[in-house]
């Protein structure tokens, strides 16, 4: 889970990145899923940065009976979460707060934690005992499996603010398809921050416990979460003790946990604390979410763009539209090879945006055509009776409508395809 830390300078240049092309690109690539969730990160970056970065967001989540709620109460030891086997148990979310809850509650104003469910663990009973997990804000999610849709609505948008996942599996569902593809193997492609725990291991036999957890660690390493750390858990009594490790010659394979121990059990939830604290201590973990969610969407957005564009020359456009008079199929055909030409060597997406651009105007060329035209006649010399006075007036009358469709030309497409292009220069230089 190392990490290198960003100077605030550096999250702050990231932000300001991708607003301005948010910004400047918004308008014309609309739609596109990069810019989307370019804007969804740009908005919570912004917020998670104005708010106390000193706390570090703990989520523990997973499926209905994994034992989330006891897991909650176990690290706080108040029963403050209820826990049932009825579906579902949580419906809103809990949080505890090592350290002041005072200064804490913007935080958890912007998290949606109700004021009800909120509340502190450390006390002067306490003594130094908290002081590992100060700066911890734990929370308590409803279930993803919850027959409420509202519930797993709030279980995925808290999914995408805290810093930290603890997925509590238990050894009945551990295999859950909902909980590797739709959850685990998502959070591990966007976060640093994922734990998985094995909990109930209090109800296996100690011989099944390396069993069950050599089994979920092949689903993880399997579904590319090789890195993601496994803890045995129980919130209600101790870790079966593991089978000793063979003596000899051979040097025993490495167990499936992420802290494996031959001769004495793990206990409750000290091998997840332990994990954790060091975390809590850094106290950085907040911007480098923060930081990591800024670079992958610049990754994203850098894709959007390309090489420099290339406007093309108005001629061709202003012959087109001459020939075409007020047909608007072919009208239609000129523009699309003025798009055409205006897009080349840009990206997908800009190239449809210039494309739109071109034909923003496109119901209303026939009509301006047609008008052009009427100018042009109007202003044609009416002495045609002298020697080469004819030619002169096709001629002066050619020239007056090569102006007037110049005009119809520049107002109505090459103008806007001209701001698109020039958004996307402005867009290619924000991201440099």
């Amino acid at each position: 889970m190392a990490h290198s830390t960003p100077g605030s300078e550096s999250v702050t240049t990231k932000l300001d990145m991708v607003q301005q092309f948010v910004d400047l690109a918004g308008e014309h690539l609309a739609g596109e899923p990069a810019m989307e969730n370019a804007r969804t990160v740009a908005e919570r970056s912004a917020d998670r940065l104005r708010l106390a970065r000193g706390f570090t967001t703990i989520a523990l989540a997973g499926t209905t009976g994994s034992g989330k709620s006891s897991m909650f109460n176990a690290f706080t030891t108040i029963d403050r979460s209820p826990a049932g086997i009825l579906r579902p148990t949580t419906s809103e979310p809990y949080a505890c707060v090592w350290g002041s809850l005072t200064f804490a509650d913007e935080l958890l104003d912007w998290l949606g934690v109700s004021s009800r469910r909120r509340f502190t663990r450390e006390s002067a009973l306490d003594a130094n005992d908290e002081v590992g997990l100060r700066g911890m804000i734990l929370l308590d999610l409803p279930d993803v499996d919850s027959v409420e849709p509202r519930h797993r609505a709030e279980v995925d948008r808290l999914l995408h603010l805290v810093d930290v996942v603890i997925w509590i599996c238990d050894p009945q569902k551990y295999g859950d398809q909902l909980v590797h593809e739709g959850y685990l193997r998502q959070l591990a492609s966007s976060r640093e921050g994922l734990i998985v725990a094995l909990n109930q291991t209090d109800r296996l036999q100690p011989a099944q416990l390396p069993k069950v957890g050599a089994d979920l660690r092949q689903l993880l390493d399997e579904g590319g979460l090789s890195k993601v750390p496994l803890v045995p858990t129980s919130a209600t009594g101790e870790v079966p003790q593991l089978p000793p490790a063979k003596r000899g010659p051979i040097k025993p394979k490495p167990g499936p946990f992420v802290a494996e121990r031959s001769t004495r059990g793990h206990s409750g939830v000290s091998a997840l604390r332990a994990l954790l604290e060091p975390i809590i201590l850094r106290g950085t973990l907040a911007e480098e979410s923060v930081d990591r969610d800024l670079t992958a969407s610049i990754a994203d957005l850098s894709k959007l763009v390309g090489g420099p564009a290339s406007p093309p020359t108005i001629n061709p456009l202003v012959r087109g539209l001459s020939s075409a008079g007020t047909d608007a199929a072919r009208i239609e055909q000129t523009i699309q090879a003025y798009a055409a030409s205006a897009s080349v060597g840009l990206p997908g997406p800009w190239a449809r945006a210039v494309e739109q651009a071109a034909r923003s105007r496109l119901h209303e060329l026939p009509a301006a055509l047609g008008q052009a035209v009427a100018f042009a006649d109007a202003q044609r010399p009416r002495r045609n009776w002298l020697p080469g006075g004819k030619k002169r007036a096709d001629q002066k009358t050619e020239i007056v409508l090569r102006a007037e469709i110049d005009k119809v030309a520049l107002r109505y497409v090459v103008e806007p395809v001209r701001r698109a292009l020039a958004a996307y220069e402005r867009s290619r230089t924000a991201l440099t």
